[in-house]
């Protein structure tokens, strides 16, 4: 759902959230001097339309990709994890497009949408620019874990996803988002606190698992297409092709961003082997502008039978749904099939963890 919602919320207009966005500080972490910017801000050195060079961005070089920078920003709602660094970057259909959006007064909004003759075309959006890049995205959460977020940097056990978001405008009110590829992986600190990024993830790799951090989870997410294997089996009666693409629809109703039912995303959990597919059962809300997560709607995770099954209190369970409620974060949560047993209890979760 982090995913989801960081999909849908960086997307949005500026008028949307950005004026609710502000720096914070976190217990152990250095100011930031880096205000947030919206996706519209010209004085802004970092948000130049630019070109890339062997995977790099190049900052004398003019091209269609809009780089945008955020620098310990959070929301003032509740259970909103601050970024210490998001490194954001739009693909724009050509240079003219990119310059245009940059200078407007409401970045991705229907009105510019439209005056920009972007409906039926797509933008790619990216997360940092790889795992041993100076720009990468980095997140602190509430309970001290530290996660990087990376779209151009191919992972999984089965199959490596990578490739960011692609955005189609298919009105000026609408948009087909799939996912290529985001890779999450989650740190949690050993034996001392963590308060600077600067070439943490390469520092850690070599260091042993005793000191500093270990993994605690490690997520490949992408969008099912057309002609995805379900099992990831060829044998006979073990698999079948999905006939079509499944984008996360997302329409506006004014400025509140609707999920529709039927989108579905594929999650690998690379460090444990298991596979599983998330289902918009129903149209998922964003009505509270100061909330990362949606306020009404339902998603549904069935997991594959034929790899590692995730357990409660010793039993497994194929498959669990969330119903989010009007309290920020707040979600029912039903694990049932296989072994469940008491797993299939109803429960109700916090969820205090967003990758935006």
């Amino acid at each position: 759902m982090g995913v989801i919602g960081g999909a849908v919320m960086t997307t949005q207009p500026a008028s949307a959230r950005q004026q609710d966005l502000k720096l914070r500080g976190l217990g152990g972490l250095p100011n930031s001097s880096v205000s947030c910017p919206a996706i519209t801000n010209p004085d802004d050195a970092l948000a130049n339309c630019l070109d890339f060079q062997n995977s790099q961005i190049d900052p004398n070089t003019s091209g269609r990709y809009l780089r945008r920078y955020l620098g310990l920003c959070q929301t003032s709602g509740l259970k909103l994890a601050p970024w210490w660094r998001s490194y954001q970057v739009f693909k724009f259909p050509s240079q003219a497009i990119c310059q245009a959006i940059r200078t407007s007064s409401d970045g991705l909004s229907s009105a510019n949408i439209s005056a920009n003759s972007l409906v039926g075309e797509t933008v790619t959006v990216t997360f940092g620019l790889g795992p041993n890049s100076d720009e990468q995205n980095i997140v602190f959460s509430q309970d001290g874990d530290v996660q990087y977020v990376w779209s151009n940097f191919q992972t999984g056990w089965v199959e490596g996803k990578q490739g960011g978001i692609d955005v189609t405008f298919t009105t000026p009110n609408e948009r087909n988002l799939m996912i290529q590829g985001i890779q999450v992986k989650t740190f949690s600190p050993v034996n001392q606190e963590v308060n600077s990024p600067i070439d943490l993830y390469v520092d850690i790799q070599n260091k042993p698992s005793s000191q500093v951090l270990n993994l605690k989870s490690d997520h490949t997410f992408a969008s099912i297409k057309n002609g995805d294997r379900k099992y990831e089996r060829k044998e006979a009666n073990l698999d079948f092709l999905y006939g079509q693409d499944y984008p996360l629809q997302v329409a506006y109703s004014g400025i509140v961003p609707v999920v529709k039912a039927g989108g579905k995303i594929r999650t690998q959990y690379n460090s444990n082997g298991a596979l599983a597919v998330t289902s918009i059962a129903e149209d998922l809300r964003y009505t509270d502008p100061h909330c990362c997560w949606p306020t009404m709607g339902k998603i549904t995770t069935d997991f594959n039978e034929l790899y590692s099954l995730p357990m409660v209190k010793k039993q497994s369970f194929t498959q669990e749904s969330m119903q989010f409620s009007s309290s920020c974060g707040q979600v029912t949560l039903v694990q049932s099939g296989a072994a469940a047993g008491e797993a299939g209890t109803t429960h109700t979760v916090q969820l205090n963890q967003c990758l935006y």
